[in-house]
């Protein structure tokens, strides 16, 4: 039986629970590869589109993108190490030039050359240039996988601690058995990843393992998971993590005297709403500005763009780039 229950879900009675981890259960890995490419196959390849960003790349606090908030807080649930941030070309790696390593992390951003290998076929390349440079303890401790276009809410420290490294592989997982995108794969794991070929991550890589006798875990988080794909499910993930603690303004975003900002709304860097305006439970995004009286509702504003006094953005992405709808006046991206 498939460890796997549907391309979504993770089917409890077919992994081992982390409480039932051996005594000598913990995560000795000492890399860690985020998966953080825009590719042109990928279910967020129209969110990218419209917003100009990778998702990887897209704020999801007042002060770090996905990325950031990944590593920031592996470092804090204890991982120590070398993370290898993976794109799909050179062209995105200028959204990561800024991104600076917590102590004890040293990070890369790796473009993948190999054409279309799969998430899969990713790992195992990138760990076939690794292992070789890596001491005992490194080889033996396998690697952490991060999914970078879901939320980082999860308990890291407990996951860390609930590996079992007898096992092939151990997941992540919310509550409603949602994967939470990261898991840890062992080093067994990684060399069932063909040299050629494409090669996907759940459906080949985790039957692999199983079909080589080895067990696939889990640990479940007491809290809901979100793969950012579209807009709402955006708008969801700044609502999770704010939920979670975090800030939605950056320091240096303006909220003019009588605009007024609601709900689990994000105004990131350079971002302005000026007199008048109303932002509830929307994304502005850096340097975009809502004009006075203009209301945005549920939506996102992408980089740049301006929405016109009085204008009303409702359930939308407005004026998004590369789109024809609106240009000038009108809005759309400046």
């Amino acid at each position: 039986m498939s460890p796997i229950s549907t391309p979504s879900g993770i089917a409890r009675s077919a992994v081992q629970l982390s409480s039932a981890a051996s005594p000598t259960a913990g995560c000795s890995a000492r890399v860690a590869f985020v998966l953080a490419g825009r590719g042109a196959t990928t279910r967020t390849v129209a969110l990218s589109t419209a917003l100009g960003l990778p998702v990887a790349a897209l704020p999801i606090n007042s002060e770090r993108n996905l990325v950031e908030c990944w590593v920031k807080r592996m470092a804090e649930g204890g991982f120590r190490g070398h993370v290898v941030l993976a794109i799909t070309s050179e062209s995105e790696r200028a959204f990561y030039s800024a991104l600076q390593a917590p102590p004890g992390i040293t990070l890369q951003v790796q473009v993948d050359t190999s054409g279309h290998r799969g998430a899969g076929g990713t790992l195992g390349d990138r760990w076939n240039e690794l292992v070789d440079s890596l001491d005992a303890q490194g080889r033996a401790g396998g690697a952490i996988v991060v999914e970078a276009s879901n939320v980082p809410i999860f308990d890291f420290g407990a996951f860390f601690a609930a590996v079992d490294p007898s096992q092939g592989a151990f997941i992540g997982a919310s509550a409603d058995a949602t994967p939470a995108g990261i898991m840890w794969l062992s080093p067994d794991a990684l060399g069932l990843v063909p040299r050629i070929g494409y090669f996907d991550l759940k459906e080949q890589l985790v039957t692999a393992i199983v079909r080589s006798g080895k067990r696939v875990g889990a640990h479940f988080g007491p809290t809901e998971s979100c793969r950012i794909s579209d807009r709402v499910s955006y708008l969801r993930a700044v609502s999770l993590i704010q939920a979670d603690g975090a800030e939605g303004r950056c320091d240096d975003a303006v909220v003019e005297s009588g605009a007024v900002v609601r709900g689990a709304s994000l105004l990131c860097r350079g971002a302005v709403v000026e007199r008048g305006a109303l932002v509830v439970d929307s994304i502005i995004l850096p340097g975009a500005r809502v004009c006075c009286d203009a209301v945005v509702a549920r939506s996102i504003v992408p980089p740049g763009s301006h929405v016109p006094c009085g204008y009303l953005v409702v359930d939308e992405i407005f004026g998004a780039l590369g789109s024809a709808a609106r240009s000038g006046t009108e809005g759309g991206a400046s």
